[in-house]
């Protein structure tokens, strides 16, 4: 990292709307944004105020210097948004000197790039020149092919752990390919679809949700959602306790249940944690994590967002593979499960010393704490 751009900032989990409901009235805005779950949205000078009363944080879209300094220090400013898709890649450097002229006199905001979701050299190219705060990009499965989404996934996790940065990721709000083209067709299945970018996103440890588009969330000129949008503020009020909880831990690896989608492993015989789920399904996706203390996560995602599936979860020893002739480590492992309606942990028991099952609801997802108790 550069001097300039060296500085790490305590990153809280959010949850983004590209765009403002298409009514005039800020109040109203503010107050239809804030019921459907959003964290941070789209402001400016004039409405930061009404953003702060409900709750919310501002997004702010090309700001100038002025801007920088009338907003320094105001508590309801979440950052400044300086770019969606640079292409080519000389397009990074004039971006990179905009947020060297806006940090130069506030350093304390997030400076907020979304990138293409091209991997390969180009993504290199980026995080080597513009050094992003938040490693952002948009790959929208349901209208563009789900057969590159998890090694998209892979890649931009791979990318923000080796700048140390928090990864986001931009999900289209209606899961209809056509609604870009105008066809409003509410299809069955779209929350059940939603709910699997989430939270298979969430299972690589993506720390910012951002929905595409205000324009598509909302009835035309209203602040009034569409039957879609109803979807995603559900999602958003289910997941808010769930990304306050893995928002502060550090993705550790991401392994998958067979059929293993491209790009894509499972874990290693070894591995102290092992999943079995039911054959002839779409499979599970799940996280490691690690929070500063060194205890353990396991986030768990339905890959299948038609069925539920029975999980079952066997934990090994952590040192299996140490050689025979070493003294053998005596443990006990407790676990909890993060109750996504309080936010408040409880106690699973094992079915047996190594483990536990559960059900998995479809494109679900569930988060565990595992603490290692070693025995002297």
């Amino acid at each position: 990292m550069s001097a300039l751009f060296a500085a790490q900032k305590t990153f809280e989990f959010m949850i983004y709307l590209w765009g403002l409901p298409d009514v005039p009235d800020p109040e109203t805005q503010a107050r239809a944004l804030a019921d459907a779950g959003f964290t941070v949205v789209d402001g400016d000078e004039t409405t930061i105020d009404v953003l702060a009363k409900h709750g919310l944080k501002a997004m702010v879209r090309d700001p100038s210097p002025d801007t920088a300094r009338h907003l320094r220090g105001h508590q309801a400013l979440w950052g400044y948004h300086l770019g969606d898709e640079p292409y080519p890649e000389e397009a990074f450097a004039p971006v990179v000197e905009k947020r060297r002229e806006l940090a130069a006199i506030d350093p304390d905001p997030y400076y907020f790039v979304n990138v293409l979701s091209t991997t390969g050299e180009f993504l290199r190219a980026y995080m080597k020149v513009v050094e992003p705060e938040i490693l952002s990009f948009d790959f929208y499965q349901w209208w563009w092919g789900s057969d590159r989404y998890f090694e998209k996934l892979e890649e931009f996790r791979h990318q923000a752990l080796l700048a140390r940065v928090p990864v986001g990721s931009c999900i289209e709000v209606n899961a209809n390919p056509g609604i870009e083209r105008g066809d409003r067709t509410y299809l069955p299945d779209n929350r059940a679809k939603l709910r699997q970018s989430v939270y298979t996103n969430l299972a690589y440890g993506v720390k910012s949700i951002e929905w595409f588009s205000a324009a598509i969330l909302f009835e035309p000129k209203t602040a009034n959602l569409a039957p879609w949008g109803e979807d995603v503020a559900a999602i958003n009020h289910e997941v808010a306790h769930l990304g306050r909880a893995l928002a502060p831990l550090t993705s550790i690896d991401v392994f998958h249940t067979p059929p293993l989608p491209r790009g894509t492993r499972e874990a290693p015989k070894e591995h102290w944690v092992q999943l079995i789920g039911e054959e002839d399904r779409a499979g599970l996706v799940y996280g490691m994590f690690e929070d500063a203390s060194g205890v353990d996560y396991l986030m768990v995602a339905n890959r299948d967002y038609d069925d539920s599936q029975s999980v079952t979860v066997r934990l090994q020893s952590k040192w299996l593979g140490i050689a025979p002739w070493q003294k053998q480590k005596s443990y006990t492992y407790g676990v909890e499960k993060l109750d996504e309606t309080t936010g408040s942990w409880e106690t699973v028991s094992s079915t047996s010393f190594v483990g536990f099952t559960f059900v998995l609801g479809p494109a679900d997802g569930e988060l565990f704490r595992i603490a290692t108790n070693l025995k002297p």
